[in-house]
């Protein structure tokens, strides 16, 4: 899409209902809105940001069109990508076609009864000694990256599903990075255009305490009241989500949970030309220390990217 070009809606009538009763979008502020983040975002010095309507629109529905907070969350989403090289360096499907091609993170093919992504990640798909970490994230970021194109996703949100079935004392100690759980659970939450609607754990044992208490500091009140805890229960996930959009493996109607996995490789790997073009955009920097061209140092530990905003 051209930089400029004129942004078309296309949502339906009932998804522009819901964009103007919670995120505050009507037909007559959308392109008024565009254009004043546009104009902001093309004034910040070191920033090449892009400016096309479709994908600045993703930003004003994130925070409900508040242009300013719009701003300050495009700002945060490519200083992430300065302070975050584990999962934006080579950012492409093709560098973590092995961990797209195990299952570990996958998004399904349905969406859930209220219209929303659902993504999940399975540890029994794990093996810590061959994927990182740090390239589990990476392939979260570029799923989202993606499902984030569709308008529908932009109005109605996406819900996580952890499943820990299979959990074991490797995980735990792979896992148990308080850095990285910082750096991508803070820039989900924080420096994404998404809207987070809902959190499902599948499966816990007492291994996964510890790894819970790193995670819920860095999460919001908000998110936090959003996420529950099924156990070995698949029934509460199928009221909260719906079973026609679940996989047999969790009791639901849906395609099996490995076609969803190969639909969305081949999605992903049939963009990655998109993703080497989009990496050209970004803060300028200089040097390693993550200086962009105004100057400003960006801060370790990612706290000046990822302060905790509200999630709407």
């Amino acid at each position: 899409m051209a930089e400029d070009e004129k942004y078309v809606c296309t949502l339906s009538s009932a998804l522009k209902k819901l964009a103007e009763d919670e995120l505050n979008e009507t037909d007559s502020n959308r392109d008024r809105d565009i254009q004043a983040l546009r104009e902001k975002v093309r004034g910040l010095p070191g920033l090449n940001s892009r400016t096309d309507g479709g994908f600045l629109v993703r930003f004003l529905r994130t925070r409900k069109y508040n242009v300013e907070r719009a701003f300050q969350l495009v700002q945060s989403y490519y200083k992430a990508r300065v302070d975050a090289p584990e999962f934006y360096d080579n950012f492409t499907p093709s560098s973590v076609r092995h961990v797209l091609d195990s299952g570990i993170v996958a998004v399904l093919r349905d969406r859930d009864k209220e219209g929303r992504r659902i993504v999940v990640f399975r540890i029994d798909k794990w093996n810590p000694v061959v994927i990182t970490l740090a390239e589990i994230f990476k392939t979260g970021f570029l799923l989202m990256e993606k499902i984030i194109e569709e308008e529908e996703t932009q109005v109605a949100g996406v819900v996580f599903i952890e499943d820990l079935a299979g959990m074991n004392a490797n995980h735990v100690y792979y896992a148990s990075s308080p850095t990285l759980m910082y750096k991508g659970y803070g820039a989900f939450q924080n420096a994404f255009p998404c809207r987070i609607k809902g959190g499902h754990y599948l499966n816990e044992s007492p291994l996964f305490d510890g790894i819970f208490a790193i995670i819920k500091p860095i999460l919001s009140e908000k998110i936090k009241s959003r996420i529950r805890m099924h156990g070995k229960v698949y029934d509460t996930l199928h009221e909260c989500v719906g079973k026609h959009a679940l996989p047999p493996e969790y009791g639901g109607d849906g395609p099996a949970y490995d076609d969803s996995v190969k639909h969305w490789t081949d999605i992903l790997m049939a963009s990655e030309q998109d993703f080497v073009k989009y990496n050209k955009k970004g803060f300028v920097t200089h040097g390693s220390l993550g200086t962009s061209a105004t100057g400003d140092e960006t801060m370790s530990g990612m706290a000046g990217s990822f302060k905790k905003l509200n999630v709407d």
